[in-house]
């Protein structure tokens, strides 16, 4: 992710001023929900008793790189036996804690620890060791570590600066100057067996930094809390080395024994107006887009209530939730006062990019946003994210740097015109009804990809959840005199050149989610419903087991369906002939004899293409599967730990491979671990933008009602002489006269 990757980490969440506009007015609750983000208060308490019990330590004379320190800390949701004896069963209030992730910097040997710090809202608090982890070299990322590695690159760079100068326009790196052919050294994490080590590389810095990366790279070993012992070793210039030391590098161009690459001169300065993603003001517009483009409004203001963090609309409830993190999650959703899904939760964002050039790929090949902690940079572009008229909630992280709370702009909650019929019928009474659906959105801004999440709950129970991918592409380096490509050089193997040095490596983007479906109550099963294709024979002998003879049809083949239970955990992929997946309800039935249930929809029509002996697998198995089914168990709380495991990608703590089990899941609580993958192909319309790639996956209702669910609602209903029978929408009479039906057919 370049540059912007480094950014991401460097930067502190708060120094960002989105939080300065006016907090949305909505009612409070008492006792708070136990899914409710931590609020300003809460965190503020934990971080004061983590002080006063040495958990951690505020002494100043030290930095805060060798410092106890919290990292991170989100609501942690108590067990589901609690919530649901609570929520449903009059049960005692589970009360509020908080996960905490402390890192033990001072202590000898130094560890890592996660802390159940709670509950927040009695006295007194107490604290529980959740997870410790011993190898301190496998903690996750911090920004303290990141600036001294950043800086302790760029020394050992600056010894290079000679053969920088000569190669690339004068550009040079350095710690205090800041020139205006000044080049950056950005830094990546890589997976190893023992210590800690990232990978740094150089690149042009600028709007879209990650578009020029620079033909130089090397590893950091930055194992232990001695910095003085970090070590820049295996440096790569165009394609030679690896060099032990940044002498040996120099040595090698000094003596002539180093073939060098060189841009052009003032290729710097050229290549900054085509790296703006500002209009192009030597374009002209196009005719009449300076005119205002259409807007929805509320007419008689919302038709959604929210109370804290529980959103409710037209028959649905939920409760809103953000993890530091792991992102947005939405708890206890409700249709018509039935609950359908416990938890639906984002888990993890992971890449895979290849090339066998400097960025995109290489050492970078294996990434996960998650270790960013994706619920710090949620980040509201009012008036461009949401409607004007949508609620804006206010959502409180931390700020490891400063060890203290603050406020960001992060959900915006609004109804939405879906501009098309939820469903029309035209015959002797033209009726029909609008498609408006509730959204919650919650975007992502983490360096040069912003994520936009989007919740929708629509009128006839329906689910969609989507994640749309947007911003600058992670680029590698081009060179016209590459080997390893064939004639076609803008045409590579890996991607298409997009700029002067530039390949868009493909990559792709894997958004992992915890979707615990509760089909009313807890006990559900998984089927499968297979599409056939056979003689009416085969059909019958399905479910019969028994051969047949059915005589009156015209032909002898058919589609049919057939219908597999699964019983055991597992993985599923999509598959080449059309499969239904459904959570049922054996012990429910609708008024029909069949059971009550929903099912789960795709947006993806692809499996993975890589082998299953590919590293990547081993630490995001997710990766092998469109949906996975797990047993539910407390402690399985996300689909993996890759915060802890992208430093030891072959030895994970804990991921989706330890959850499946083969288990027996029938009848049982379930958890479906829901994959959506973007595969992207940069061409040159993504530079220097991309704009959104939605992927998601829909659950509805699958023999939940009795019949369509939407006519408790007003609808649109005209006799065709005109007369209005009902008209909610206030649509203009001589609009809706539709002239005499010429050869209609009768089953209409």
């Amino acid at each position: 992710i370049g540059y912007f990757v480094g950014y991401v980490l460097h930067r502190d969440p708060a120094d960002d001023r989105s939080h300065q506009y006016p907090q949305a007015q909505h009612a409070r609750r008492s006792p708070p929900s136990v899914f409710s983000p931590l609020s300003y208060e809460e965190i503020k308490s934990v971080v004061d008793y983590c002080e006063q019990t040495n958990i951690t330590s505020n002494k100043r004379t030290m930095t805060i790189f060798h410092r106890n320190k919290i990292i991170s800390l989100s609501v942690l949701i108590p067990s589901k036996d609690a919530v649901l004896g609570y929520l449903d069963n009059n049960g005692a209030y589970p009360g509020r804690y908080a996960r905490v992730y402390v890192d033990k910097a001072m202590e000898n040997p130094p560890y890592f620890v996660e802390y159940q710090i709670g509950p927040l809202h009695q006295a007194p608090m107490a604290h529980k060791v959740l997870r410790t982890v011993r190898d301190h070299d496998r903690r996750p990322r911090s920004t303290a570590e990141f600036s001294k590695i950043s800086a302790i690159a760029t020394a050992e760079f600056e010894k290079l600066n000679e053969l920088f100068e000569e190669c690339f326009d004068g550009g040079t790196v350095s710690i205090k100057k800041r020139g205006e052919k000044q080049l950056r050294v950005s830094v990546s994490s890589l997976s190893s067996e023992v210590g800690r080590i990232s990978t740094v590389y150089l690149l042009i810095p600028g709007k879209l930094s990650t578009s020029d990366i620079l033909p130089v790279f090397a590893t950091i070993s930055h194992a232990g809390l001695d910095v003085t012992k970090w070590k820049v070793f295996d440096i790569y210039f165009f394609r030679q080395g690896p060099f032990a030391t940044t002498d040996d590098l120099l040595t090698a161009y000094k003596t002539g024994n180093l073939r060098l690459f060189k841009l052009p001169k003032e290729y710097i300065n050229s290549i900054k107006t085509s790296r703006d993603y500002t209009r192009h003001s030597n374009q002209p517009l196009r005719e009449k887009a300076h005119l205002r483009p259409p807007k929805t409004i509320e007419p008689e203001g919302p038709r959604y209530t929210v109370t804290d963090y529980m959103v409710e609309w037209m028959g649905w409830s939920m409760e809103l939730s953000m993890n530091n993190y792991h992102g947005p999650a939405i708890f206890d959703i409700r249709y018509k006062g039935e609950r359908l899904v416990y938890e639906n939760s984002l888990n993890d964002l992971s890449l895979l990019y290849s090339s066998l050039n400097p960025g995109a790929g290489l050492t970078l090949t294996i990434l996960s946003d998650m270790v960013f902690r994706l619920g710090t940079f949620t980040s509201i572009i009012r008036g461009l994210d949401c409607p004007e008229y949508a609620t804006i909630l206010n959502v409180t992280t931390f700020s490891e740097s400063r060890q203290k709370p603050f406020i960001r702009e992060a959900i915006c909650v609004y109804e939405a015109d879906g501009q098309r019929p939820l469903w029309r019928h035209s015959g002797y009474v033209n009726s029909g009804m609008n498609h408006n659906y509730l959204n919650i959105r919650i975007p992502l801004s983490l360096g040069n990809y912003d994520y936009t999440f989007d919740f929708e709950f629509h009128l006839d129970g329906k689910m969609w959840t989507y994640a749309t991918a947007s911003g600058s592409l992670f680029t590698a380096f081009w060179f016209d005199g590459d080997d390893t490509v064939g004639s076609e050089k803008s045409r590579t193997q890996f991607g298409y050149r997009v700029a002067e040095h530039s390949i868009g490596s493909i990559h792709d983007h894997l958004f992992s989610f915890k979707v615990d479906i509760d089909v009313v109550s807890r006990n559900n099963t998984f089927e499968k419903i297979h599409w056939r294709g056979g003689t009416i024979s085969e059909a019958v002998k399905s479910q019969t087991n028994k051969p047949a003879d059915i005589y009156g049809t015209p032909f002898n083949y058919t589609r049919y369906l057939e219908f597999e239970k699964i019983r055991e955990e597992k993985g599923l992929v999509i598959e080449s002939k059309p499969v239904v997946w459904s959570v049922i309800n054996e012990n429910l039935r609708n008024k029909w004899g069949n059971f009550r249930g929903v099912r789960i929809e795709h947006t993806q029509e692809y499996q993975e293409v890589l082998p299953q002996d590919h590293p990547a697998f081993v630490a995001f198995p997710q990766m092998k599967y469109n949906l996975a089914i797990s047993k539910h168990h407390d402690g399985e709380d996300y689909v993996d730990t890759v915060q802890y495991d992208k430093q030891r990608l072959h030895d994970p703590l804990q991921n989706l491979n330890h959850f499946l089990n083969d288990e027996n899941i029938e009848n049982s609580d379930l958890v479906t671990w829901v994959s959506v993958r973007f595969l992207h192909l940069p061409t040159n319309e993504d530079f220097p933008m991309t704009t959104g790639a939605p992927r998601g996956f829909l659950i509805q209702p699958m023999n939940f009602f009795h019949d369509t669910p939407t006519f408790d609602m007003p609808q649109y209903d005209i006799y065709k002489n005109g007369t209005i029978k009902n008209n909610p929408y206030f649509i203009h009479k001589q609009h809706s006269i539709l002239p005499e039906d010429i050869d209609r057919p009768d089953y209409a």
